[in-house]
């Protein structure tokens, strides 16, 4: 039986080779279909020192950035943990959370449905512009433990750089997520014993995914998609002396929510919001099978005030009874928040 295992938990604040932040009380143990790990090392090439030489030197060791990338089926406290990760909680450590609410269910407070959230179930609610405040983005600490071959890895100041949501037919829906690592090192063995949540809880599947609001008179979706973009960079200061990063801020550039719609068929509609740069709102469900408490279940919402196509491809015409097409979308801000991601689930926090 395989005994490796992959633990997350949050930092209060970016950890590095030489800080070891306190962790969050929040562990998850996330049961990966992969999860892979990069030290990103960097060597100094001294093949062009004039030394009376025809042959290759040693290189040296020059820097190190880690890498990390997870992927698994989409459960709930897996993606709890990612979007927390991504965009902060206002726990300890953070500026007082203007992004993020979790509000504990008591079957009166409602879903973004407008159905009651019943006693045992949290609503966790991320709001753009993303948190967490200040030049720093929320990071994590984690271990990847290839237990059987008998090597350990950890890494400090983990940063969630990209999220990427799929709903295939089969094989229940997919979360694949990225970033980078202020420290990646091997390690002893942490002497970890993982514990899951539990088999009951099932995650999100074709048959609970429901595009429940978009343009109007769009054609009939076959498939959609949801990514996030997180730019963060990794910064070698000169405020310690390392080979890794000390400094982790988030980057120039602004977080992306962005996906894409298949359509069966050609609807003129879709043509003209492309053409015309129509903004829309729309709302994108996911709901599990499984009964958190009463009658809620874990599920996850994904709304935009104001989507717009970016680009799309038509098929080909030709002799066939259905030509359809693809648009790629992204969120924007118009009148309110670009985005809001609500999930539900039986965790009271990630803190």
């Amino acid at each position: 039986m395989p005994t490796g295992y992959v633990q997350l938990r949050g930092e209060q604040i970016p950890g590095n080779e030489a800080v070891s932040p306190t962790l969050s009380t929040k562990v998850l143990y996330v049961p990966v279909d992969e999860f892979s790990v990069d030290q990103g090392a960097a060597f100094l090439d001294r093949n062009d020192e004039l030394r009376g030489l025809s042959e290759p030197v040693p290189h040296i060791p020059q820097s190190y950035e880690g890498k990390w990338g997870l992927k698994s089926r989409l459960y709930p406290d897996t993606l709890g943990m990612l979007l927390a990760s991504a965009f902060g909680i206002g726990a300890t450590g953070e500026t007082a959370a203007t992004h993020y609410t979790a509000t504990v269910g008591n079957g009166i407070i409602t879903d973004p449905d407008g159905t009651v959230v019943a006693t045992g179930a949290t609503k966790h609610v991320w709001v753009a512009p993303f948190g967490p405040a200040g030049a720093s983005p929320k990071t994590f600490n984690f271990y990847a433990a290839y237990k059987d071959q008998g090597a350990y890895f950890q890494g400090k100041g983990a940063h969630v750089e990209s999220i990427a949501i799929d709903t295939p037919e089969a094989g229940g829906a997919a979360i694949d997520a990225s970033g980078g690592s202020a420290y990646l090192n091997a390690v002893s063995d942490p002497s970890l014993t993982p514990s899951y949540e539990t088999l009951a809880t099932r995650p999100f599947m074709r048959g609970g995914q429901l595009i429940a609001t978009w343009l109007t008179g769009t054609a009939t979706s076959s498939d959609f998609n949801l990514n996030i973009a997180n730019p963060v960079e990794l910064v070698r200061s000169l405020g310690t002396e390392s080979k890794y990063p000390d400094v982790v801020e988030k980057g120039e550039g602004l977080v992306l929510v962005t996906g894409s719609i298949a359509k069966r068929q050609l609807d003129i509609d879709d043509f003209n919001a492309l053409r015309d740069a129509t903004e829309f709102a729309a709302k994108v469900r996911w709901r599990s099978d499984t009964v958190i408490a009463a009658a809620t279940r874990y599920a996850f919402w994904a709304e935009f005030s104001a989507a717009q196509y970016t680009d799309g491809s038509l098929d080909p015409l030709g002799n066939k009874r259905r030509l359809g097409g693809s648009f790629n979308f992204r969120a924007t801000r118009n009148a309110s928040a670009s985005v809001t991601f609500t999930l539900i689930n039986n965790v009271a926090s990630y803190a």
